[in-house]
């Protein structure tokens, strides 16, 4: 198995070929993902027929898995449905539907689980049914955005903390959104606003729709 790399621009992103996620894999693959992943921040990989049990599988390759919340019938587990379809009728959600209205945080400039303790090392995103035009996933590379800083500006990032908060993102969609339970299960979290990746040493500042202000 050979992979191939496409770099999708110059600062971050990368096209990867060659490889079925789905099957599984020897240690030299899974390596050179994890440096890819090191490297560009952002991996793309075409045409896997992706379910539940297969990504799963594949994620576990890098680490312990989060558990998402429960917002729907079936959902929770390591998968978190991003959806405009009723699991139980099959139809679209009404455009007043509070699944629809929750959602919406999702489109909000954040980082994936910032306001837990220990935040994501990764999303893994897999398109199941997608529409034919529009829904695309964005991204943005903060590791360039740091680095872009001039040294006077990263010297004022660098020692400062930030308050990361679920709830604060969530009430920038509908202050009534959350259950008093939903706000209980992730109080505000503190994490330092320049994080470096242990692998590399390179350097990023770590914000988003989660962060409500920093600390002090």
């Amino acid at each position: 198995m050979t992979l191939t790399f496409k770099k999708i621009n110059e600062h971050f992103g990368v096209e990867v070929d060659g490889v079925d996620l789905t099957k599984p894999l020897g240690d030299g693959v899974l390596a050179e993902i994890r440096d890819a992943f090191d490297e560009y921040s952002v991996l793309v990989f075409h045409d896997q027929a992706f379910d539940d049990d297969s990504q799963t599988a594949f994620s576990q390759n890098f680490g312990p898995l989060e558990t998402m919340r429960k917002t729907k019938p079936g959902g929770g587990g390591h998968i978190s449905d991003i959806s405009n379809i009723d699991p139980a009728t099959k139809e679209m959600y009404p455009a007043d539907h509070w699944r629809l209205l929750y959602n919406k945080g999702n489109e909000m400039w954040h980082t994936d689980s910032s306001f837990k303790p220990v935040p994501a090392l990764a999303s893994m995103l897999s398109g199941r049914i997608v529409p034919p035009e529009g829904a695309g996933t964005e991204f943005a590379t903060q590791r360039a955005a740091y680095a872009a800083l001039t040294p006077v500006e990263q010297d004022r990032l660098d020692g400062l903390v930030a308050v990361h908060s679920f709830e604060y993102s969530r009430n920038l969609v509908d202050k009534d959104l959350l259950t008093d339970a939903m706000r209980a299960e992730h109080p505000p979290i503190k994490h330092a606003v320049v994080r470096a990746n242990p692998a590399n040493g390179r350097k990023a500042f770590y914000s988003g729709a989660h962060v409500s202000h920093i600390d002090g």
